[in-house]
């Protein structure tokens, strides 16, 4: 509507075919839009005969509701959140909404868009996969929707191997710029997690469907999780010093992690989590920290630390 407006007010007097081709719809739609305009928006327009084509007989504006500060950076951040969809099937409607949105905000996809880029970054790809996932990424978007089983070839980062099994796909996310997939594994009889750029290949089963639990919600699914590792987990915690207490201390790194301020400043973290991405996490934090229980993962990283120290011995 706004931009069927806007071409009439150029007084180039457009008529329904220029019209239709411009806003890509077809000659009944917009005599659809022409009818709205003049009777529910009010505008005062008409069809002129000498020139072939629609014109407003006075001025007028459609009456478009001005934006907040707030709204234009929420359209703004919306539009820069979606670039994660890079490389996917999704990545050309969404260049779509974005041109349609430039034409109805032409404010903040305008002049604005350069300073809010300059001033706020919604969303940062900290690693992107050398091998393109879109082709993957719409079978996969397409067999959840249908609810369809595939049959994915899959090689594993730990050990190199490359197995075929079927899966039943549940939702796919997106975690530090790489896209993963988690489904329900027939060959392991569990919920796994599986990198896209790992897939060496996938195939729907369309005469294989089948039904998501109930009981299955991907935000709590997710939320289990330190960082990416879920499988086992156990009561972990840590010793900060006063040092690194204070940024320990400023975030909600896990939903089930504990804070017991310490009398030096200091602080112990407790977790229900996966041992294997905690004792990463630990020990990037070098002598700040210190795992105080349970005694089995104290002895591994100690164990992993007196490695690392003998690399750099002399």
């Amino acid at each position: 509507m706004y931009c069927l407006s806007r071409e009439i007010q150029r007084g180039s007097f457009p008529n329904v075919e220029r019209l239709a081709a411009l806003l890509e719809v077809s000659k009944r739609t917009v005599y659809r839009y022409l009818e709205l305009l003049r009777d529910d928006f009010g505008a005062p327009l008409a069809f002129d005969r000498e020139r072939g084509g629609y014109c407003f007989t006075e001025p007028w504006d459609f009456p478009f509701p001005e934006l907040t500060e707030g709204e234009v950076l929420s359209l703004f951040i919306l539009v820069n959140v979606l670039k994660q969809f890079a490389g996917t099937p999704l990545e050309s409607a969404f260049q779509s909404l974005r041109k349609k949105l430039e034409r109805f905000f032409p404010g903040p996809f305008g002049d604005a868009s350069p300073r809010l880029d300059m001033m706020l970054s919604p969303f940062v790809t900290v690693l992107r996969p050398q091998v393109e996932v879109g082709e993957v990424f719409g079978l996969l978007f397409e067999a959840i929707r249908k609810r369809k089983r595939i049959s994915l070839t899959y090689r594993s980062l730990s050990s190199g191997e490359v197995t075929t099994r079927k899966v039943e796909p549940y939702h796919l996310y997106n975690f530090e710029g790489v896209w993963y997939l988690c489904g329900f594994c027939l060959l392991r009889k569990e919920i796994r997690d599986f990198a896209l750029d790992r897939i060496v290949g996938v195939t729907v089963l369309p005469e294989e469907e089948f039904d998501i639990p109930a009981d299955f919600d991907p935000q709590e699914y997710l939320s289990r999780a330190f960082r990416m590792f879920r499988g086992e987990t156990c009561k972990i915690v840590v010793r900060f010093d006063p040092y690194q207490a204070r940024w320990i201390r400023e975030r909600i790194w896990h939903p089930t992690q504990k804070i017991t301020e310490l009398d030096d400043g200091g602080l112990l973290f407790e977790v229900e989590a996966n041992p294997e991405e905690v004792t990463r996490w630990i020990i990037g934090y070098g002598s700040h920290a210190e795992i105080v229980s349970p005694p089995s993962l104290r002895e591994a990283v100690k164990e992993e630390l007196r490695k690392t120290l003998s690399q750099y011995t002399d």
